[in-house]
């Protein structure tokens, strides 16, 4: 744990050296900082037992790799903060009440949280000057923000393995398949992670799809096919423009089915790596008598399944209905096109 908040730190910091504005800087330091003081009487409540015992949970590991992943899919935002260094300050400041013993612990958050709102824009604009590129800085924290989702994933699914070493079997391939059970069994978070981001794109490619359809039906023609006719028309007649425009709507056009044609194919692929991770759990419950644990994992089976599939047909749906109104668009603007030209020659 000591090692991921250490990278979390060092992330946010990356993450803070990309921004341009010192001020702002300094205000997300501060803030930190007021919120690790404010902290301090959460902290006080907690016994050093009760925090190895919090962070052994299975569960609270599992609610810290979501956290994780779900902080990396915002970190697209240019101005997003990230949230981890919250929880991060929290850890180093009830590490360092339970290494104070016998001082003022006031004054240990005092001096905890103003650390922390001097070193984080300080060691930004340290990264600054020692990385002037900002390209460069991206790529690092891309790349530290990849370390940190592994690493909280791992920590989720290594920490609770069962141990069913037998004495009678090679301790080598024992070793192998608690790793890629534990491998397994990293990608299921990030599985149904990405099923609910489909899930919600599905729906609004369904909304986007409807107002198509009554584009086409009020106009009898799609926007793309609109667009790209009035630049056919804002340019002489040129057979050479003319299919320049048409392969750039078909182009156009096979982006948007693209979507379609991608949410098909990934649907049922990631409903089945979720049920056959799930599975695994469950068949361990059933062997151990353990009914209710077994009952939540066959619940995690058939949702994903379905969620898959939902996501499968709606994909399947619009890329059939996207495609044939491209169809028709794509000769209606070639037949336009050929009309265009032969009339100004005709003209000439």
């Amino acid at each position: 744990m000591s090692i991921l908040v250490l990278l979390i730190v060092l992330q946010s910091v990356l993450r803070l050296s990309l921004w341009r504005s010192r001020w702002l800087r300094a205000c997300y330091g501060l803030a930190v900082g007021c919120v690790t003081y404010a902290s301090l009487d959460t902290a006080l409540s907690l016994s050093k037992p009760q925090v190895a015992a919090w962070l052994a949970d299975k569960n609270v590991l599992q609610d810290v790799a979501v956290l994780c992943l779900a902080d990396a899919l915002l970190l697209r935002w240019r101005h997003y903060p990230g949230l981890l260094m919250l929880p991060a300050a929290f850890f180093l400041l009830t590490q360092f009440l339970f290494r104070a013993a016998g001082f003022d612990f006031h004054l240990v958050a005092i001096l905890t949280a103003l650390a922390l709102s001097l070193a984080l824009p300080a060691m930004a604009q340290l990264f600054s000057w020692a990385l002037p590129r900002s390209d460069d800085r991206r790529a690092l924290h891309l790349l530290l923000t990849v370390v940190v989702c592994l690493a909280a994933l791992a920590l989720s699914s290594f920490t609770q393995l069962p141990l069913t070493f037998q004495t009678n079997q090679n301790i080598i391939m024992q070793y192998i398949s608690q790793t890629l059970f534990g491998i397994a069994n990293m990608l299921l978070i990030p599985d149904i992670l990405l099923l609910l981001v489909f899930f919600v794109r599905a729906l609004v490619l369904m909304v986007s799809t409807y107002r198509q359809y009554a584009v086409r039906r009020r106009n009898g023609h799609g926007t793309l096919y609109a667009k790209y006719r009035d630049q056919l028309y804002a340019q002489s007649p040129d057979e050479a423009y003319a299919d320049f425009v048409a392969t750039q709507f078909e182009a156009e056009a096979a982006k948007d089915v693209n979507l379609s044609r991608l949410l098909t194919k990934l649907g049922p692929v990631l409903g089945l790596i979720g049920t056959l991770i799930s599975m695994s759990p469950a068949l361990v419950g059933l062997s151990t008598g353990d009914i209710s644990g077994m009952a939540y994992n066959m619940q995690v089976v058939f949702s994903a399944t379905v969620v898959g599939l939902v996501i499968s047909v709606v994909g399947l749906f619009t890329q059939q209905l996207k495609s044939r109104w491209y169809a028709k668009d794509l000769g209606r603007l070639d037949y336009v096109s050929r009309l265009y030209v032969e009339r100004h020659e005709k003209e000439a």
